[in-house]
């Protein structure tokens, strides 16, 4: 790990390197601690400790499927001793239905006695709220009356008279004011205005003693009868309980120890809840554990995506930026539809050919002479005969043929084409021409062939001139197409080393 920096000028470096010290020997290599006690640059200091990046493990399977399978022995184990606890206390409960019945029967009993009660208990309230109302009654009246008694100021009908006689006495014997005379004359009337309500009075007077309150001693009779009932049936729904209690002491008796049994077994039962709860606990682990696995492997592999769709899109730009420099390029590429106006103009060459050579055997031929018997005369031949015709005067015409040709086969005058010829003709959608007469039609359709190609060349070189025009305008683009897609490749990579830093 030594760097090496001084190894010309420090000794003691050079005994260091050369004692094979690997920068772990500092305390143990003398010529290492010479080196740096010499002050050497190039001591050999610890290297600094590697990143180690930060990895989720994959959840052991096996290992986990191990501890559900002691936990779940575990489980089967108390869930055995909470069976056995369970049929030994089942056991010791034998008669449980006869007891439940007959105190079921007791609670029956009770229930329906202190229905009872409480019916006669609603009676009895009814009737002292009755006994009250009445009574209520008869003290209103009798507080009504002493009111309008006091509201009165005389005892009798006489006691006013007599006031009023005081007063009539006074004003005919006394000297009096006009207004004192006023004060009497309005006594007067006042004490005249109170007579009526003396018989108000007595009415009511009437009314509070003829108001009947027998019923209330009544009421408190019947009051009492149902006091009597309710004790009767509280005495008996006692003794009912008491025989309820009796029952449940002697099954108490009877089962014993089973307090401890009904302990011990819920005991048992928290242990295995516990148990079930930590399972579930490791189970749930387990599975988050494998979820975040899962997920990290997600996220690894859509980064990998991620950075060979970036990788798709560096070369896609570069191979777009290529295609478009080569469509801009100015260089002698082929022309469009050359391929088919050449082999038009082979085929006409060739049918040119084939009329040069028939032109040639034409000037080869040589004129024949015929020697004509006397009295005969020679007719010209008719159009595609070899045959001559010698006529006598005074005779039909009898075809013949001249000494020279005589013996000689009729030429049929066709052209025989290679297989090369007939496939180069076939190119071009054309029959070959078999005679020399069918040449002249055969290169008119060929020169309107070559006219509809040239034609459609140079509507092609047109296209192709403007789409290399439009090629040079998208370089630029594409050129920076190809740069944005190159940092965007290298972003992701400085972020993909950057990674296991920011894990640690």
């Amino acid at each position: 790990g030594c760097s090496g920096a001084m190894a010309q000028e420090s000794s003691a470096h050079r005994l260091c390197v050369a004692s094979g010290c690997s920068g772990a020997m500092a305390q143990e290599s003398s010529a290492h601690r010479l080196c740096v006690a010499s002050g050497c640059s190039g001591a050999m200091a610890p290297k600094a400790a590697a990143k180690v990046e930060k990895k989720i493990e994959k959840p052991d399977r096996d290992a986990f499927d191990k501890e559900m399978a002691q936990y779940q022995t575990d489980i089967e184990a108390l869930q055995k001793k909470q069976q056995e606890l369970t049929k030994k206390i089942d056991g010791r409960m034998g008669g449980k239905e006869e007891f439940q019945r007959k105190k079921d029967e007791f609670t029956s009993r009770m229930d329906e006695l202190q229905e009872k009660i409480g019916a006669l208990m609603a009676q009895k309230d009814t009737i002292f709220n009755e006994i009250k109302t009445t009574q209520n009654k008869g003290k209103d009246m009798k507080s009504e009356l002493n009111n309008m008694k006091k509201s009165l100021g005389f005892n009798s009908v006489q006691e006013i008279d007599d006031a009023i006689a005081d007063i009539e006495y006074k004003m005919w014997t006394e000297t009096l004011t006009l207004k004192k005379e006023k004060e009497y004359i309005a006594q007067i009337s006042q004490l005249r205005k109170r007579k009526p309500e003396f018989t108000v009075y007595a009415n009511k007077e009437a009314e509070v003693q003829s108001f009947d309150t027998s019923g209330v001693g009544q009421m408190r009779a019947s009051a009492a009868e149902l006091t009597e009932k309710i004790n009767a049936l509280r005495d008996e729904r006692r003794k009912v309980k008491e025989g309820r209690d009796k029952l449940v002491e002697e099954r108490r008796a009877k089962q014993g120890d089973m307090p401890e049994l009904f302990d011990e077994r819920e005991g048992i039962s928290k242990q295995l809840g516990a148990k079930i709860r930590e399972r579930n606990a490791k189970r749930d682990e387990f599975y988050t554990a494998q979820r975040e696995f899962n997920a990290k492997l997600q996220e690894e592999k859509a980064a990998r995506w991620e950075k060979q769709k970036v990788e798709r899109d560096v070369k896609n730009a570069e191979w777009e930026k290529s295609k478009l420099e080569r469509q801009a390029e100015d260089g002698d590429e082929d022309l469009p539809f050359q391929d088919e106006i050449n082999l038009v103009s082979q085929v006409m060459t060739y049918c040119k050919s084939l009329v040069k050579s028939e032109e040639k055997k034409e000037e080869k031929k040589t004129d024949t002479k015929f020697e004509v018997p006397e009295g005969s005369e020679m007719l010209v031949k008719k159009k595609d005969d070899d045959s001559l015709r010698v006529v006598v005067k005074g005779q039909k015409a009898k075809k013949g043929k001249a000494p020279e040709a005589a013996g000689k086969k009729k030429e049929t005058g066709k052209f025989k084409h290679q297989l090369e010829t007939l496939h180069l003709f076939g190119s071009v959608k054309l029959d070959p021409p078999l005679t020399a007469d069918e040449i002249p039609a055969l290169l008119e359709k060929l020169e309107g062939k070559l006219t509809e190609l040239k034609t459609k060349q140079e509507d092609a070189t047109k296209d192709l001139r403007e789409k290399r025009e439009e090629a040079k305008k998208k370089l630029a683009e594409a050129a920076a197409n190809v740069e944005a897609a190159k940092k965007k490749l290298d972003s992701h990579v400085k972020a993909e080393k950057a990674k296991p830093a920011e894990e640690e």
